[in-house]
């Protein structure tokens, strides 16, 4: 049984299934033919130092980056080789190469990935020329290693600018020093000095020497930590790794809230059990609306989800910043302590030589400034060229090598499985539509809805069909069958009361009314019995354009005295069935319908006919069908299927009932054919067997009296 609903939500929307594979397998055929042919260019490279070097060392300790992992550390590459640096500089190059490329262009073209189990470093570029594909995949690749050099060997040339500086200082003092001695010896007279007091001097010159080398390292150590900081100011600290999304809770009270509403509301409209009905226009069920209105009014103003959290780490290139800015502080911080150290060892030595004579001691003096300025001026000399010689280990090249040049293949872009794809997606993707569709559909499409809305038995279900006029069209066989129910019905009831005459009634318009009528009558007199088909639509009547007679003289005649029945009783293509036209539109038909001579007209034809049919307008906009339904006491109800129920059935079957009439079933009008199973199983075992007529004069049904 399951399977057969399913079956019924699926038949009904095939065609939203078949459009939207349709569309989806053209969309992605015109997207493949119109799609370029794409050539990637890779460009392989791999860092030759898994370990750099900042700065130069001066002196035996040396600052060094700790071990990163590969991964990462090829991660961090790739960041770099996308770096708006590296492709503007690339863009300059490509420009000055003949090719013309936008920022936006090359950074979608071009990707950078680690080739897996490997220290590799892939620079793929993706455009439609291969040509340029394998010029730009070169071009950046050359910009990145000469990028790329250029970080590594800063702090190198940091350090010989800063040596380089430092040694026309260290010369003019070592010179002012040789000065200083000779001119102190030819003052003084004095040539040299003792043995102790020489093995003074040469302490007081190493104490010196370490003074002025822990300046340099200070001052070589303080300018590394200045650059760091500033690239730490650059460099963003956080990044946001991810963030939570929760329901808000004022959004679900107010949904709960509306739902309870709505459901108030409709036991309100249909009448639950333990409360009456009331109508739309009912101050209650104003009310209720009006509660509904402002609470959609704060669900529109009230966001359904919100951010209850975010996760936030810090980013790699600013962690790296960090501790080369913290090991170039820490060293700052060393050097300035070994340079406080030597300094007070200096001033040591020196007050010990105060109980030295005095020209001696100053002698000592000057001579040890003499040996540490010169010591000093040589260390120099060698650091730069250590320095020097440390940049031009690898000029061109720095820490990246290629592995291999661009070489261009094509893409394959996977036309075939693109459309393999959406043949099986897209029907998935419309069963799913088909389903929501269904699930939120809230028309009237099948016999038990019908019954759950009116409360009233269905007596039959007619099957939506172009042809639906039995007197005018060649109606499919199906129709004829569903019309055989309708009057199987009503022969039934006929056998526990007086049902002959009956009103078709609908509560809104356009359901159908007037076809039901007219078929119905078709079908009885098709069946035997003698009919007559009354048109008490005098709003907008329509019978006498269904059996194309004419209409000048018809029931308002009648009712007005200006006619007989016999002069209104009109003959049609259908033996035994009888029309009485509408005649002429009066001014107020609720006059008519309410007089006497109505009720006259009624007593009048039921006596004549086995049954009496009766079209009226629609039930809640005129009461014409209520004042014509209490002088025949039988009525059926037509409701058309797809509609979205409004309340008016039930307002309309409120006042049905509130006036004693009979309702005896309803006509579910325009049903879909998946939507019923009685269709399927006619479609499936009795379809092109044929519908025998009676012969004519033969009575296979009549009404609750005998003729």
């Amino acid at each position: 049984m399951e399977f057969w609903r399913y079956y019924r939500i699926i038949r009904r929307r095939r065609w939203l299934i078949v459009l939207g594979t349709l569309a989806a397998v053209l969309a992605v055929w015109s997207w493949n033919l119109s799609s370029q042919q794409l050539y990637r260019a890779r460009h392989v490279l791999t860092e030759s130092k898994s370990v750099q070097q900042i700065g130069v060392p001066l002196f035996q300790s040396q600052m060094m980056i700790p071990n990163i992992d590969l991964q990462l550390q090829l991660s961090n590459l790739g960041n770099i080789a996308t770096s708006q640096t590296v492709l503007d500089n690339a863009l300059q190059m490509l420009s000055d190469y003949g090719f013309s490329f936008t920022p936006d262009q090359i950074l979608a073209a071009t990707d950078v990935t680690p080739v897996r189990d490997t220290n590799f470093l892939a620079i793929d570029v993706t455009l439609p020329d291969p040509k340029e594909a394998k010029v730009a995949a070169d071009v950046i690749a050359s910009e990145f290693k000469n990028f790329y050099a250029e970080l590594n060997t800063k702090s190198v040339r940091e350090s010989k600018d800063f040596i380089a500086k430092q040694i026309p200082n260290t010369r003019d003092a070592m010179i002012k020093a040789q000065d200083a001695v000779r001119d102190y010896k030819k003052q003084n007279h004095v040539v040299q000095i003792d043995q102790q007091l020489m093995a003074t001097v040469t302490k007081i010159t190493q104490a010196q020497s370490l003074a002025a080398q822990a300046i340099i390292e200070h001052q070589a150590a303080a300018a590394r930590a200045r650059q760091a900081k500033k690239e730490l100011a650059k460099l963003p600290e956080w990044e946001t790794n991810g963030k939570t999304v929760s329901r808000n809770p004022i959004w679900e009270r107010l949904r709960e809230q509306l739902v309870d509403l709505e459901t108030r509301k409709a036991g309100m409209l249909l009448g639950a059990p333990g409360q009456s009905k009331r109508g739309p226009n009912h101050p209650d069920v104003v009310g209720l609306q009006g509660q509904i209105d402002d609470v959609k009014a704060k669900l529109m103003d009230t966001k359904e989800e919100y951010t209850s959290g975010t996760s936030e780490g810090k980013g790699m290139p600013y962690q790296n910043a960090v501790v080369t800015y913290v090991n170039a502080r820490v060293d700052d911080v060393g050097r300035d302590a070994q340079q406080l150290a030597a300094q007070a060892v200096v001033r040591q030595m020196k007050s010990d030589m105060e109980g030295l004579p005095e020209k001696e001691a100053k002698l000592a003096e000057l001579t040890a400034d003499l040996n540490a300025a010169t010591q000093t001026y040589g260390l120099m000399k060698n650091k730069l060229a250590e320095a020097t010689l440390r940049e031009q280990e690898n000029p061109g090249g720095g820490a990246l090598t290629t592995i291999d040049e661009a070489f261009v293949r094509r893409v394959d872009q996977k036309h075939a499985l693109k459309l393999i794809l959406a043949l099986v997606l897209a029907p998935l993707m419309g069963v799913g539509m088909a389903f929501l569709l269904h699930y939120t559909d809230n028309t009237v499409k099948t016999a038990a809805e019908a019954e759950k809305l009116l409360g009233l038995p269905v007596l039959t279900a007619v099957p939506a069909s172009r042809a639906h006029s039995l007197p005018r069209q060649n109606c499919p066989e199906i129709m004829d069958v569903a019309y055989q129910m309708l009057t199987s019905n009503l022969w039934i009831a006929s056998q526990s009361g007086d049902s002959s005459s009956i009103v078709v009634v609908s509560a809104e318009p356009d359901s159908g009314r007037s076809i039901t009528a007219s078929n119905l009558a078709v079908s009885l007199a098709r069946e035997g019995a003698k009919v007559i088909l009354v048109d008490a639509d005098l709003r907008k009547p329509t019978q006498h354009l269904i059996f194309g007679v004419e209409n000048k003289v018809g029931l308002t005649n009648i009712l007005s005295g200006a006619a007989t029945l016999e002069d209104a009783l009109a003959p049609t293509r259908v033996q035994g069935l009888l029309l009485v036209p509408a005649g002429p539109v009066p001014d107020n038909p609720v006059k008519l319908l309410r007089s006497s001579e109505m009720r006259d007209f009624a007593a009048q034809v039921h006596e004549l006919a086995d049954f009496v049919i009766y079209d009226t307008p629609a039930g809640v906009t005129f009461p014409d069908p209520t004042l014509i339904a209490t002088m025949v006491g039988n009525a059926v109800v037509v409701h058309s299927a797809g509609r979205v129920p409004r309340g008016s059935e039930a307002e309309f079957h409120a006042r049905m009932d509130g006036i004693g009439i009979r309702l005896l079933g309803v006509v579910l009008n325009r049903v879909r054919r998946e939507d019923s199973s009685g269709y399927f199983h006619y479609h499936r075992s009795y379809e092109g067997i044929g519908m025998p007529q009676l012969v004519a004069g033969k009575k296979a049904i009549k009404g609750g009296k005998s003729t």
